[in-house]
C-alpha cells in the first residue's frame, strides 16, 4: 500500500489493569477510609477533616466518599516545573518520564574500597554537579544526607547546596517540623513564589499501615498551605506493613495516597499533588526490603494506571538496586524497571544512581543509570511513520547497487533515529576496562571540568546569609559549602 499523509508515531505500552480492576481496586480503598480509617498523629490535620465531614474519634479519622470525590476534582492533572533560572522547565502530568537522582541515601558507596560510608556535604555537591551535567536525568534530588552537618539541619543545607550547584528542578523533602519553612523561604530568596513558580517537589509518605506521622502530616499540610506541590509517597512491604498480596497492598496503597491527597486539598484547593510510591516485597528469608522485584513492579504498574485513570500526575522509585555494588544484577534491575517506568509513562521516576535497598548511593551507578535512562527514553519515543522515515525513495534511490552508508539520508537522519552511548561500551572486541572503571573516569572528568552556572551574585549573597543565619540561630558553625 502506498504511504498516505497521516500523523503517526506508534510507541510501545503497557497495561495491566482493565477499567474493571482498576474500579474494584478504588471502591475497596474507598471502602477502607470510611470504614477502618487512618491513624494521623497531627491535630491541625484531623480538625480539617472533622470540619470537612470526616468522623473522628482521638487520632482515628474516617474519611468519606464525598470528601475524597472532591479532592480529586479539585487536583489539578497537571502543572509547570521551573528551573532555578525561574523559566518555565517540564509538565508534569503529561505522560513524559523525567528520571531523577534516588533520594535519601544514608551511605555513598566509595570508590576505591568498594564499601559504602557515611556521605558529606562534598559528596552532595559532587552528586548535584554529576547530576546538572547529564542529560538524561533531568531533575535533581537531595539524594544523599550529609552526615557532617547537624541532624536538625540536614533538609536545609541538602536544598542549599543543589541551589547553588544547579539550574535544574529538585525533588526533596522536610525531615523536621519547621524544615518546609525554612526551604521554602530559600526558593523564595533564588526563584520567587514557588506556587507561581514550582520549583521543588516535596515527598510526604504516610507510615504504613495507613498512618500519618505528626512531621510528615505537618509538611504536607505547610507544603499545601503554600502551593507548593506534594509527592504523596506510600511505602508498604508485601507482607510486612501491608497484606502480602499484591492487590492487598495495591487497595491499602490507593488509600493512603487518597488520604493525602485529601489533606492538600483541603488544606489548599488546588495543590499540585503527584500520586507516588515507594513500596517493596519484604523477603521472608533475608528479611530485606526488595525494591525491584517482580511482585513490586506490578504493584508500581497497578498504582500507576490507578493514578492515571483518576488523572493525577505519578511518580515511581524505578531504575535502582537492591544489589549492593555496581554488578550484573544492578544493571539487570536499573534496566527493566526503568523500561516499565518509561512504557508505563510514568511522570517521575526517582531512583538513579541507588543501591541495596535504597540506603546507598554510587556516582559511578549514577553514571551508567544516565545510559540506561537515555536507552528507556528512546524505547518510549518509538518511531515516525511519514514519508521521510519510511524512505522508501532511497531504497529506490541505493535498490541493490551499493550501501546505504554513504546516502544523505543516512547521514541526515542517523542522530536522531540512533541513541549513541556515552559510557557502554560498541566497540570491536579489544581490551578495555570495565563498565564500573569507564563510568569512574566519567566521574572524574566531568566533576573536573564541568562548572554549573552560577547563581547571580546578589541572590547567591541573600542566600548565603540566610544559610548562616539558620547555623547561627542554633549556636552552630556553618561547614564550607560551594
Amino acid at each position: 500500500m502506498p504511504y498516505v499523509e497521516r500523523d503517526r508515531m506508534p510507541k510501545p505500552q503497557l497495561r495491566l489493569l482493565d477499567p474493571e480492576d482498576i474500579e474494584v481496586i478504588h471502591e475497596n480503598a474507598i471502602r477502607l477510609l470510611e470504614e477502618v480509617g487512618l491513624w494521623i498523629d497531627n491535630t491541625e490535620a484531623l480538625s480539617i477533616l472533622e470540619s470537612e465531614g470526616a468522623e473522628v474519634h482521638g487520632r482515628m479519622a474516617r474519611i468519606p466518599r464525598d470528601v475524597v470525590e472532591r479532592a480529586l476534582k479539585l487536583a489539578p492533572s497537571s502543572f509547570t516545573l521551573y528551573d532555578r533560572r525561574g523559566k518555565p522547565y517540564a509538565v508534569v502530568g503529561e505522560g513524559v518520564t523525567r528520571f531523577n537522582p534516588g533520594s535519601a541515601a544514608t551511605k555513598i558507596l566509595d570508590y576505591e574500597s568498594g564499601v559504602p560510608r557515611n556521605p558529606t556535604i562534598k559528596d552532595l555537591e559532587q552528586v548535584a554537579r554529576l547530576t546538572d551535567y547529564l542529560s538524561n536525568i533531568e531533575l535533581q534530588s537531595t539524594a544523599v544526607i550529609p552526615s557532617d552537618v547537624p541532624e536538625e539541619l540536614r533538609d536545609r543545607v541538602r536544598l542549599y547546596v543543589l541551589l547553588k550547584q544547579s539550574i535544574k528542578p529538585v525533588v526533596t523533602g522536610a525531615f523536621t517540623v519547621d524544615g518546609v519553612h525554612d526551604m521554602v523561604r530559600m526558593m523564595e530568596i533564588v526563584i520567587g513564589d514557588p506556587a507561581e513558580k514550582p520549583y521543588a517537589i516535596f515527598d510526604v509518605c504516610p507510615s504504613p499501615p495507613l498512618k500519618w506521622s505528626y512531621v510528615t502530616c505537618q509538611n504536607l499540610l505547610d507544603c499545601a498551605r503554600r502551593g507548593v506541590p506534594v509527592e504523596v509517597v506510600p511505602m508498604p512491604q508485601l507482607g510486612a506493613t501491608s497484606p502480602v498480596t499484591i492487590a492487598g497492598a495495591l487497595v491499602q496503597h490507593h488509600a493512603e495516597a487518597l488520604s493525602g491527597l485529601v489533606l492538600a486539598q483541603l488544606t489548599n484547593p488546588g495543590t499540585p499533588v503527584i500520586y507516588g510510591g515507594s513500596p517493596c516485597q519484604f523477603d521472608m528469608f533475608e528479611a530485606t526490603a526488595n525494591i525491584v522485584s517482580p511482585e513490586t513492579m506490578l504493584l508500581y504498574m497497578g498504582y500507576v494506571e490507578i493514578a492515571r485513570h483518576l488523572g493525577l500526575p505519578t511518580h515511581a522509585y524505578l531504575a535502582l538496586s537492591d544489589s549492593k555494588s555496581t554488578d550484573y544484577q544492578a544493571g539487570v534491575e536499573a534496566g527493566f524497571s526503568a523500561v516499565i517506568g518509561v512504557v508505563e509513562s510514568v511522570d517521575i521516576v526517582s531512583g538513579p544512581g541507588m543501591l541495596e535497598f535504597e540506603s546507598v548511593f554510587s556516582l559511578e551507578k549514577l553514571v551508567l543509570d544516565d545510559e540506561v535512562c537515555g536507552y528507556a527514553r528512546r524505547l518510549a519515543r518509538g518511531f515516525k511513520i511519514d514519508e521521510e522515515h519510511l524512505a522508501v525513495d532511497v531504497i529506490e534511490d541505493v535498490c541493490w547497487a551499493r550501501s546505504f552508508l554513504s546516502h544523505m539520508h543516512t547521514v541526515r537522519m542517523f542522530r536522531e533515529e540512533h541513541y549513541v552511548p556515552h559510557v557502554f561500551d560498541r566497540s570491536r572486541r579489544r581490551k578495555a576496562p570495565s563498565a564500573f572503571k569507564r563510568a569512574h573516569e566519567r566521574v572524574r572528568e566531568v566533576l573536573e571540568k564541568h562548572e554549573p552556572e552560577s547563581l547571580p551574585s546578589d541572590i547567591e549573597v541573600e542566600l548565603d546569609r540566610f544559610a548562616k543565619e539558620l547555623f547561627s540561630a542554633r549556636g552552630i558553625r556553618m561547614p564550607n559549602v560551594q
